[in-house]
């Protein structure tokens, strides 16, 4: 069964699961019960586990009722198991539940802010959830921190329609997520722009997730329109907590995990490996015993086959012998303390991460810490302070430091040289305890402890002053805000050389041969900072009133920005933003936003660009004729938008002036030269126009669609769903010409001539709903977007299977396999492939001659598979809820994505004679009485027509995923209180824990063809959250 065919097998397991469950639901309700009086119980909490006191509790249709008591504790005698229980508080949402056969009662309430009238954060403002009108989707404190993650861009991944997320690295300190918002619609940059409490940051992934109250994805151009020329990618807005009003809070959190690499790759012994070496060599035309100074004689091969003289036949495991498996430790701590009177409110936070890395033998070196680590502290405190009737001052100010530490490789590039690695080189150690190696292969013990480290230190300062007026003393509704921003990095690396003799031993004749120059100690030292600072004046008026049932709300914004970072010139910006929502009656619904931006990465005179947006929303639950249908579905709404938004980032600034050049304008990379005088002439450097400018330059823009649909099924929110349509049209793509004739002697100059369409349709999904004494959730999304190069500048005369226009962004490219050719005649028979890396044997890969002229070239190449981005995400994740105890199960997947193998990563011997492993599926090569193998006929040559591009070593990098799974218990209030708390939880979670996948020895998100990655981690952990 192919991996695409199960994810929509899974995908419809999930709805027959979902109709099966409310069906079951409503028979059980359906259910005849003899009509008694009986005695029932329960505790009331908040969605923080807080217990409420005073809330009442009635029997409906009856005068019967009760109030919970100080613990939230209520006790009551209904007349039926068919009594319906109303449970209602002042702030919280009204809560209906059938008593049915239950006797005890677990109720939580919902702020009714999360219910329609939840408050969504939105671009400069918040608005009601009902009278949103573009496609916005939000994700609360308590999702953020569920996840048993250090970098808080890894809690987004499947939890948000349209987000689609990759984590091409697991190393600490370097585990963020990368981020697309709706896929990807240019060439450029397609990161989202983030805006932290109202200020454009780089990054959000070095928030400690304790500190942030709610996440925004602004997906459409009604949405983002405000932002202009930096909206076409999406926003993703973030707002941290603030204090309010009342005694206070303290919130201590503490995980103690441990990580694991979700891949240990397996490679073969020494024996099996040097067997298929042997048939390799053979199999291009060499003679084995010619090569490899004699090691694959039979004789050395049943040395390796015996494995008794661990000397004369090494057999190392280089993954295993240098990465534990057992995993590393992480910690994770956090306090919180907030609250406040009307004069003054706070929120302080503080917090502490430490992730440890998976290397052995780092105990070895005593003079510095060569083990991999990252180690951070957060610091953030907002404070309101009101300083009359019409003022109120807000003052942010957080901090963040960040050591991260290894041995010097210790990124990818360390793990690439392992999988290089054959188990049959050498030894880890000599007979006399010297570290061993090989002339031209290292010992990769030496790269953990004694090659040295490097150590960098990142700070970060951000300091948000915004001045709140209310002006109604003018007119009510009108307000002024004044926010000042500044944001300071800077940071320190600190690199240590040091060194230890190896030696080669041989066996024959006891000889110790050292390796390199006799210096046992080496050793060296360079520092380097890089500033940055960022500041940024924000002003805006707002008015917002109602009369009668007309709402009406809006804002004008500016917006100044200048960017200072080590020795580059300062960078600016500078825009204007306003927005008019309107509605009636909360039923029909209106919104017109506009942005006015320039950028300096353009001339004068093509700096600013104007980018309009229009949505509408219709809530047809609130018409007079849905009121017969009203219990069915008790909200409907369906809205839709079309905008124009930009994109100024681009590969480098500038890009429209000339550039000139003194170095590597030749074929070759050589550098100009001049001639001074006729006698013993004085040569010296020339300069060269390297491209020509181009004052015409401008951003890219994306003229974006969507519509939207937004329901609520049956009472208590049983069932809940979102669905999105959405379109992009993007233009005006900055990217160097194609087209220019190479008889010009410059580079071509960069052009607005790209052009990309991107569609695609979201959903999800909510249930909830009680059986028996437990009650339970099935939440889902599903996201899909696919994008089509309209123009990229291919030259004339390029056949349009060789074009970028038609294609995907990124899509590979490489030759179309056939099949394996069979036999001599079938290779006789076939367009001459020799051109690609010879010798051409029985087994090897059959190639499309695409052009039809007899050979194969490059010519023949076309797109093949998809792109590394993958085109569909996807997530469900079911939970019940039973008394105290929650347990949720997060399943995610990814699909419509490709990754290569090749090199290290995926051919046979790494590609060439000079290095390399085999995996299993090497053994399983083609051979006459073996047609239909897995692998095609081995070969030592690196450069043979096997280990081209090719759709055989494309492989599909979908996948599924067991993300999360959680366990949650919060004690009951007797326990908890006692000790002075007011909520006490302990849970166990998980993530990454299994991924069901086509591909073999490495994970399929962070894979790539040569395995320089540092392995994604599984993080199991167990953690106590203590409220006081």
């Amino acid at each position: 069964m192919n991996t695409e065919t199960l994810h929509f097998k899974f995908l419809k397991v999930f709805c027959c699961v979902l109709l099966l469950q409310l069906g079951w639901s409503h028979a059980l309700g359906a259910v005849t019960e003899a009509n008694q009086t009986r005695q029932i119980q329960g505790v009331i909490t908040d969605s923080q586990g807080e217990t409420l006191p005073g809330v009442n509790v009635l029997v409906k249709g009856t005068s019967i009722g009760a109030i919970s008591d100080i613990n939230g504790k209520f006790t009551l005698q209904v007349p039926s198991p068919k009594s319906v229980l109303i449970i209602s508080y002042i702030g919280y949402e009204t809560y209906e539940v059938i008593v049915g056969n239950k006797t005890s009662f677990n109720i939580v309430l919902e702020d009714q802010m999360n219910a329609l009238d939840e408050v969504v954060v939105v671009a400069y403002g918040s608005q009601k959830k009902q009278t949103v009108t573009g496609a916005v989707s939000m994700m609360k404190s308590s999702e953020l921190v569920a996840a048993p993650v250090a970098n808080v861009t890894n809690a987004l991944v499947g939890k948000l329609p349209g987000v689609i997320t990759q984590q091409p690295s697991g190393r600490p300190g370097d585990d963020a997520a990368t981020i697309l918002i709706r896929g990807k619609s240019t060439f450029n940059d397609a990161s989202p722009l983030i805006i932290i409490d109202g200020v454009e940051q780089e990054s959000f992934s070095q928030l400690d997730a304790n500190e942030i109250e709610s996440l925004s994805v602004l997906k459409d151009a009604s949405s983002t329109a405000v932002y202009g020329i930096r909206g076409a990618n999406g926003v993703i807005l973030i707002t941290t907590k603030r204090g309010k009003e009342g005694k206070p809070k303290i919130s201590v959190t503490a995980n103690w995990g441990l990580q694991r690499p979700t891949q240990i790759p397996e490679f073969l012994g020494s024996y099996e490996h040097l067997v298929l070496r042997k048939k390799a060599w053979e199999n291009d035309g060499k003679d084995p015993l010619q090569q490899d100074n004699g090691l694959l004689t039979d004789e050395s091969l049943e040395g390796f086959r015996l494995g008794e003289d661990p000397y004369r036949y090494p057999d190392v495991n280089w993954y295993d012998e240098m990465v534990n498996k057992r995993g590393a430790l992480q910690q994770q701590y956090n306090i919180n303390i907030s609250g406040g009177t009307k004069a003054v409110k706070y929120f302080i936070s503080l917090g502490y991460l430490n992730q440890g890395g998976m290397f052995k033998y780092t105990d070895l070196q005593k003079d510095y810490n060569p083990q991999v680590y990252y180690r951070r502290f957060n610091f953030r405190s907002n404070i309101d302070l009101n300083i009359n009737k019409y003022q109120t001052l807000s003052a942010n100010i957080s901090g963040r430091s960040g050591e991260m530490n290894g041995f010097k490789g210790a990124s990818g590039s360390y793990f690439q040289g392992l999988i290089a690695k054959e188990p049959w080189r050498h030894p880890i150690y000599n007979p006399d305890g010297s570290i061993a190696a090989v002339q031209g292969s290292g010992n990769p013990l030496t790269s953990i402890a004694y090659s040295g480290y490097e150590n960098s230190k990142t700070n970060y300062y951000d300091i948000v002053g915004t001045l709140h007026n209310d002006l109604s003393f003018i007119t009510n509704g009108l307000s002024f805000d004044m926010s000042i921003s500044f944001n300071n990095n800077f940071g320190s690396t600190k690199k240590y050389t040091d060194g230890i003799d190896t030696y080669y031993y041989e066996p024959n004749t006891g000889r110790y041969d050292q390796l390199g120059e006799d210096s046992p100690f080496r050793f060296s030292e360079d520092k380097k900072t890089d500033p940055m600072r960022r500041t940024n004046l924000q002003l805006k008026v707002g008015y917002g009133r109602s009369f009668g049932k007309h709402n009406i709300n809006s804002i004008l914004v500016y917006n100044q920005q200048k960017t200072t970072s080590g020795s580059s010139i300062p960078s600016a910006l500078m825009g204007y933003a306003a927005r008019v929502e309107y509605g009636f009656a909360d039923k029909y619904l209106g919104e017109v936003s506009l942005g006015y931006n320039g950028s300096e990465n353009f001339a004068k005179g093509h700096r600013f660009g104007f980018f309009p947006s229009g949505s509408l929303g219709y809530v047809i639950s609130e018409e007079a004729f849905m009121e017969k249908v009203k219990k069915v579905i008790p909200y409907l709404k369906v809205r839709g938008s079309v905008g124009l938004v930009g994109n100024d980032k681009s590969k480098d600034r500038f890009l429209y002036m000339g550039e000139f050049t003194g170095q590597g304008i030749y074929a070759g990379g050589g550098t100009p030269s001049f001639g001074f005088g006729t006698t013993n002439p004085s040569t010296n450097g020339g300069i060269y126009e390297k491209r020509n400018e181009n004052k015409l330059l401008t951003w890219e823009t994306a003229l974006k669609g969507n519509i939207g649909l937004e329901a609520r099924l049956f009472s208590n929110d049983l069932l809940s769903f979102t669905v999105d349509v959405f379109k992009e049209h993007r233009k005006d793509i900055l990217l160097q010409g194609r087209s220019t004739p190479q008889i010009i002697g410059l580079s071509s100059p960069y052009l607005n001539v790209g052009e990309v369409k991107n569609w695609g349709y979201e959903f999800e999904l909510s249930h909830r709903h009680h059986i028996g004494k437990v009650d339970y959730y099935i939440r889902g999304n599903y996201s899909f977007a696919r994008n089509e190069v309209i123009n990229y500048d291919d030259p004339a005369g390029t056949p349009d299977y060789q074009k970028i226009a038609g294609f995907r962004i990124d899509q590979f490219r490489g030759y179309q396999v056939l099949g394996f050719f069979q036999n001599a005649e079938d290779i006789k028979s076939s367009p001459d492939q020799t051109t690609l890396g010879g010798p051409i044997i029985p087994g090897d890969l059959k190639y499309w001659d695409r052009n039809g002229d007899g050979s194969l070239t490059d010519a023949d190449k076309v797109a093949i598979g998809y792109s590394r981005i993958p085109e569909i995400m996807y997530s469900i994740t079911p939970g019940i809820i039973w008394k105290g105890l929650e347990i949720s199960v997060q399943f995610q997947g990814a699909a419509h994505a490709s990754v290569l193998f090749a090199g290290n990563a995926g051919y046979e011997f790494g590609g060439g004679a000079g290095g390399g492993q085999v995996s299993e599926v090497h053994k399983n090569y083609w051979t006459p009485d073996n047609p239909n193998a897995a692998y095609p006929s081995l070969h030592m040559a690196a450069k043979h027509s096997n280990k081209n591009i090719n759709s055989f070593h494309l492989k599909s990098a979908d996948y599924i995923r067991l993300k999360n799974v959680q366990i949650t218990y919060s004690f009951p209030s007797k326990i908890y209180r006692k000790l002075g708390m007011t909520g006490l939880k302990a849970y166990l979670n998980g993530s990454n824990l299994y991924t069901w996948s086509k591909i073999d020895n490495f994970d399929p998100e962070t894979v790539n063809n040569s395995g320089e990655v540092y392995p994604q981690q599984s993080v199991y952990n167990f953690g106590v959250n203590i409220n006081f």
